[in-house]
């Protein structure tokens, strides 16, 4: 099995942590919950994502699908 190497930032000041899985060129979206963003390729594979309000999350689990709510269109040469 290949292995994956995953990046992760916390940011105090700002409350965020920010989990790059991918390196690349991508877009932000919004994801069906307001603390989280995701950043996707032209392709659509998530590249990174990131939490706001991390403290906030003590003692209650976030869990959702990290899917972009909208569609990234490749561009057409």
């Amino acid at each position: 099995m290949d292995k994956q190497s995953v990046k992760l930032w916390y940011e105090p000041d700002a409350d965020l942590l920010e989990v790059v899985l991918a390196q690349g060129i991508g877009v932000a979206e919004d994801t069906e919950d307001d603390r989280v963003e995701v950043r996707v390729d032209e392709q659509g594979k998530i590249l990174s994502f990131h939490v706001l309000g991390l403290k906030s999350l003590t003692g209650s689990p976030l869990s959702l699908e990290i899917t972009p709510m909208r569609k990234v269109i490749a561009k057409q040469s």
